[in-house]
């Protein structure tokens, strides 16, 4: 164990990259690719954190709130899992207690094994009678995640599963951080009037163009758009031309076929979120079931009784060559990662050794 930032938390890394996972809400909080020191694409709030089970209103209320959002936000802190679901609880849920994004992120993590470039760590979810594992491994300019959901209940339930990647500042910078995703068609996230537009056009309190952050105030612009359906593999990445830092991540499109997007630039947060889902249905179970399909994809899973789901994905970081123009492409071809750069198409390319799936 170490501590960042005033928290416990574990750290493992290998010649390129340094990885610290929070033990209370399971948080990735920082990825660090070495050439670049100390630079954090992952967003590190403006005012400090706090284990969030040790979250008390009457103590923490003047700084965090005592809404239903407030636990979560008290300890929140670069990539965090939404599981069982992504968004608001329902008017009961929170009035018996429930939090944002559900439980995985306000609970303590336990470490299972560890190796010399690796971790496991897992929580039980009391109020969701689910288990819920994570493995994370480096190897090169990659970060391997494989996360194991199972049910304890002898219920079926749906979940929904939303990896909630946030960039923040000095890494999202606007008029410089540019940011390229396979998605395809989009609507504001709770309209539920149809009206839809195609990436990387956003549709917030402003409209603005998602392939940079937008430099006008605003607070929580929230999109939900479909993965690229002709490709096994979906991806954003952004880049940083100045500090010559490319991060992002790949997931399977069948595991994770939204992607929702979250921006806000105000007094208090000047993030963007790039959370690829099994969901784009923002609120709790009651809403999630509401509907089964938007534009005839599926808007959740079923976790059958005593089952398991699981889902794998990657992230990378990498230091940029003098002179490139940015990523037209990230594709996965048998054994690389293919980060194919705009205009010349010369191709950055990584070893890709993800685990098989038992």
């Amino acid at each position: 164990m170490i501590t960042y930032r005033g928290r416990r938390a574990w750290r493992i890394e290998n010649a390129q990259l340094s990885v610290t996972i929070l033990e209370c809400g399971g948080h990735v909080a920082e990825i660090l690719h070495k050439s670049t020191g100390d630079l954090n694409p992952l967003w590190i709030q403006n005012r400090p954190t706090i284990d969030s089970d040790q979250f008390d209103p009457a103590i923490h209320g003047d700084t965090y709130g005592t809404d239903a959002e407030a636990r979560l936000i008290s300890g929140l802190l670069g990539h965090n899992v939404c599981f069982p679901s992504w968004g608001s609880p329902s008017p009961t849920e929170e009035a018996a207690g429930m939090t944002f994004h559900g439980e995985t992120n306000v609970l303590r993590w336990q470490q299972l094994a560890a190796g010399p470039h690796s971790l496991k760590v897992g929580v039980t979810l009391p109020n969701a009678a689910i288990r819920f594992e994570r493995e994370v491994r480096c190897s090169g300019n990659l970060i391997y995640f494989s996360e194991v959901a199972q049910n304890l209940s002898a219920w079926d339930r749906p979940v929904g599963w939303c990896e909630h990647v946030t960039l923040g500042a000095p890494f999202l910078e606007a008029g410089s951080t540019v940011i390229e995703s396979s998605l395809t068609r989009g609507f504001r996230t709770g309209d539920e009037s149809g009206v839809e537009f195609s990436w990387p056009q956003g549709q917030g309190s402003i409209p603005c163009m998602l392939t940079g952050f937008s430099a006008t105030q605003h607070s929580d612009l929230v999109n939900s758009f479909l993965v690229d359906a002709s490709r096994q593999y979906g991806y954003f990445v952004a880049w940083h031309p100045t500090r010559r830092l490319l991060f992002g991540y790949i997931f399977l499109r069948h595991e994770f076929p939204w992607m929702n997007v979250w921006e806000s630039n105000d007094s208090l947060r000047q993030t963007r979120g790039m959370e690829f889902s099994n969901t784009p249905i923002d609120g709790s179970i009651k809403r999630l079931v509401q509907r089964q399909q938007i534009w005839g994809v599926p808007v959740y899973e079923w976790l059958n009784a005593k089952g398991k789901l699981r889902k794998d994905y990657a992230a990378f970081a990498l230091s940029t060559p003098d002179g490139f123009r940015g990523v037209a492409d990230v594709a996965i071809t048998a054994d690389k990662l293919n980060i194919t750069e705009k205009e010349t198409g010369t191709k950055i390319v990584l070893d890709w050794h993800p685990d098989t799936k038992s």
